[in-house]
């Protein structure tokens, strides 16, 4: 059992799906949960739902809002979202190479965390060049 996303975006468990999106807050200068022990949320949010750096939020980034606040097993994001999530995770692509993790599991067989942010943005932008949304199953 595990996650499979439309447009060969993403395909793995979903523990691997959440240290993707982990790896991915980290590069905003945020925390996706669970949260490293002291991570101090300093929005007022709850602690399970905040993943934002300084400067990113839904209203600069609803791309990447999208990304973190999707459910992980079902639904799917409409193709104006996928081009502009591609876009604001593509800026992000060295600083999550600095701040990534070591890999293991899925990440690790898909290349590791850059390769799966890259595959992830190819997706992105392939659902949203055909119009139609990214699937999760």
């Amino acid at each position: 059992m595990g996650l499979d996303v439309s447009h060969d975006a993403f395909s793995g468990a979903y523990s691997a799906f959440n240290r993707f999106r982990q790896v991915v807050a980290r590069a905003t200068g945020g925390s996706y949960p669970p949260h490293e022990d002291g991570v101090v949320n300093p929005y007022g949010q709850p602690a399970s739902w905040w993943w934002f750096g300084d400067g990113y939020h839904s209203k600069t980034h609803p791309g990447l809002f999208a990304f973190f606040m999707h459910d992980d097993c079902e639904g799917e994001i409409d193709p104006e979202t996928c081009r502009l999530l591609a876009g604001e995770m593509e800026a992000l692509l060295p600083k999550i190479a600095d701040v990534c993790s070591p890999s293991w599991g899925h990440i690790e067989a898909a290349g590791g965390f850059v390769a799966v942010a890259r595959k992830w943005i190819a997706g992105c932008r392939a659902a949203a060049e055909e119009g139609v949304p990214l699937v999760f199953c």
